[in-house]
């Protein structure tokens, strides 16, 4: 038989913890946690009452208020600030991210409580040519969802911009970003119905005489009838135009723009903007954006199965426009 200390029994453990589970939890101040949390992450008084917004005076009392609960030392206070005692950087290490949790559980209340809003920057162009023309559906299918958008070409800080998704061009490779395929681009010629019914283009060698309209960069004609095997056009010829004006101009019956399957998509299927050749060149994608590691919420997965469907159902209808013209 063991004399002596009793041994620990698995039913002693679950006992004392449902008693101590059932007591009130025995916690300092959550205010000298706060300014102390705060004090260590910046190794300054000053830093944390600056943080906090309030008197260097508070937060060294809450600090002291603390050391004395506790009956532990937390900082070593000299002349030239502070430093923190072993006990003390031991503690605030463990304290910031359980801090860091209070906010993301009592963001997640507040999410629950208003009504789910997503952050949204959009290229301008397949903001004002592709999405604004089905965005109505979108707000009609879901009215408890919020849309803020930003049409913008700019690189997007989604922190400082606090901006949930972006949809942007491109390869989908940039660092510290997640990217998700929308749709790839092809790259094709477009003009008005007028245009083609007045000049009757069987090839695009045809286009010898036409008006070729740039949008920023006339290397972008030069790929296109590099591959057309147009080598009797004159590539750089034909006025250029920013801000996603050539297209426009194209639509009034100006001359030819490049296009692609995204930004002509509601032109060519309403019929206002025809395709005159069938060669097509393969470039980029346009990918759905977030930085990597975040969680979408269930309203920005909403959105971009949305997306996603728009987008089979833009390239079905565009596939059938076309093989009736």
């Amino acid at each position: 038989m063991f004399r002596g200390k009793r041994q620990t029994t698995r039913f002693d453990v679950t006992h004392n913890i449902l008693l101590y589970g059932a007591m009130a939890r025995r916690l300092p101040s959550l205010n000298a946690l706060r300014a102390f949390e705060a004090a260590a992450r910046h190794v300054s008084f000053t830093g944390a009452a600056e943080e906090l917004n309030v008197s260097h005076a508070a937060v060294s009392r809450h600090i002291r208020d603390l050391e004395a609960w506790l009956d532990t030392e937390l900082f070593v206070r000299t002349g030239r600030g502070v430093t923190l005692t072993p006990a003390g950087e031991n503690y605030g290490r463990q304290l910031t991210p359980l801090f860091d949790g209070l906010v993301d559980v009592t963001q997640q209340v507040l999410d629950w409580r208003e009504a789910p809003r997503i952050s949204l920057s959009v290229e301008i162009a397949f903001a004002s040519w592709w999405l604004m023309p089905r965005l109505r559906r979108f707000t009609d299918a879901h009215p408890d969802i919020t849309l803020d958008l930003d049409s913008n070409d700019a690189l997007v800080n989604f922190r400082s911009d606090h901006v949930d998704i972006a949809i942007r061009y491109g390869s989908g490779r940039w660092p510290g970003l997640q990217a998700q395929e929308l749709v790839k681009v092809q790259v094709f010629p477009v003009c008005s119905k007028e245009m083609l019914e007045t000049q009757k283009f069987r090839s695009p060698r045809d286009l010898e005489n036409a008006v070729l309209l740039h949008e920023e960069s006339k290397q972008w004609w030069a790929d296109w009838l590099n591959a057309a095997g147009a080598d009797n056009v004159n590539p750089r010829r034909g006025p250029m135009f920013r801000g996603f004006l050539a297209l426009e101009a194209a639509a009034s019956g100006q001359g030819l723009a490049l296009a692609d399957n995204v930004v002509a998509a509601t032109g060519l299927i309403e019929g206002w903007l025809v395709k005159p050749f069938a060669l097509t060149v393969p470039e980029d994608a346009y990918y759905i954006v977030a930085p990597d590691g975040a969680r979408p919420s269930e309203a920005i997965e909403v959105f971009c199965r949305w997306l996603h469907d728009e987008i089979r159902l833009s390239e079905d209808t565009l596939s059938a426009a076309l093989a009736t013209t």
